[in-house]
């Protein structure tokens, strides 16, 4: 066990940022690469702020899908709105980010309801919205046909997560948000890693185990479209 508690949470978190930071490198020379088709999108916007506006609607309000398929895009926004949540919601793993939050007048015991109210109800909305996405591609015959077996593996991923984060969250012994920061601070500091109390959790482990997985998947799935849509969107669309 003690092993695995050094591969994990020693060895694997500069792996898995290794191969992330190589992995973007490599994705975004390749859309620089792309050739900038000879057609557009009709209307083209007027004007370059247009062209602009029209690359963040479409990142932030998914307006094509919207016009296409307004149940899907409800399903997807949503998902997407919770998944940003739950990410801010982390920072306060990795930051002392809840001295802004004391900053702005809130007390230590409101921050706390705050995270809780908000992270549970997160975790378990995305929960719901991953499992109607999962029988969305597996009950709709021209979705199962342009899902390959990366897309399931990345959706049966980030569901692994999520329950693993759900377990720590309303599992009978409540993860203490202190020894996370303890233990990332060990890992930017080079410290005493392997004595950090988070990494004895095993749900934690197994949760950091699944987190980094995914992070070193990212830069080669589906899952960056997010990126992707900035570089594509403007070639389409501009004059």
């Amino acid at each position: 066990m003690e092993a695995v508690r050094f591969l994990v949470g020693a060895i694997l978190p500069y792996l898995a940022l290794l191969v992330f930071v190589f992995g973007m490198v490599y994705r975004i020379r390749t859309w620089l690469k792309l050739p900038a088709p000879a057609m557009t999108l009709t209307p083209a916007p007027p004007t370059e702020g247009d062209n602009k506006s029209n690359v963040l609607m479409e990142t932030f309000f998914f307006r094509s899908l919207f016009k296409g398929d307004r149940g899907l895009w409800l399903l997807a926004w949503v998902f997407h709105v919770v998944l940003a949540l739950i990410f801010v919601g982390h920072l306060r793993v990795f930051t002392n980010i809840d001295a802004l939050f004391m900053g702005l007048g809130m007390s230590e015991q409101a921050i706390q309801g705050m995270s809780s109210g908000a992270g549970g109800a997160a975790g378990i909305i995305i929960l719901i919205t991953l499992g109607v996405l999962i029988l969305r591609h597996v009950a709709i015959p021209r979705v199962r046909e342009i899902t390959g077996f990366a897309d399931y593996a990345a959706l049966l991923l980030i569901v692994a997560i999520i329950i693993t984060g759900n377990s720590m969250r309303f599992g009978a012994e409540h993860f203490n948000l202190a020894l996370t920061h303890e233990y990332f601070k060990s890992l930017a500091t080079f410290g005493n890693i392997m004595g950090s109390p988070a990494l004895r959790n095993s749900t934690f482990l197994v949760h950091m185990l699944l987190a980094l997985l995914l992070v070193m998947f990212m830069p080669f799935s589906k899952i960056l479209h997010f990126g992707g849509i900035f570089f594509t969107h403007q070639m389409i669309r501009k004059h």
